[in-house]
């Protein structure tokens, strides 16, 4: 908790938002890496995608209970979110992840990276208060 002095006898509390995690290094988006590299904790995790001119954008913002099981869903042909799946099928792909054990730090890391990044394949916002952490 950081103590601000706003007026002489006013002082302002702000809770600390930011978070030090420590992500993963970024590897293409197989079935054989996600089952050699990706624990099967929890964590968030961003897919991203090559682009013509060799540069990555992130296309996709998560979280899992147990990551490995999640990116490997996102590999199979029951993957329901249409623009992953395309993302997966017709470009190369990648991903990077951070092992966050509380559910809490989970949601609002999601909703940060999610407002950083602005992902084209997240539906919906996930809602909430952002926890800003280190980007990979």
């Amino acid at each position: 908790m950081n103590i601000f002095k706003a007026k002489a006898d006013y002082f302002i509390f702000r809770e600390e938002v930011n978070m030090q995690i420590t992500w993963s290094f970024f590897k293409k988006l197989t079935e054989e890496n996600v089952r050699k590299y990706v624990p099967r904790d929890a964590g968030v995790y961003l897919l991203w995608v090559k682009l013509k001119n060799d540069k990555w954008r992130c296309y996709y913002v998560g979280q899992a209970d147990n990551l490995e099981r999640r990116l490997l869903q996102h590999l199979s042909d029951d993957e329901e979110n249409k623009c992953i799946k395309t993302n997966v099928r017709d470009y190369v792909s990648g991903y990077e992840y951070a092992q966050v054990a509380k559910q809490s730090d989970r949601d609002g890391i999601e909703k940060f990276l999610y407002d950083h990044y602005k992902p084209e394949c997240n539906e919906i916002d996930p809602g909430g208060k952002p926890i800003e952490v280190n980007l990979p």
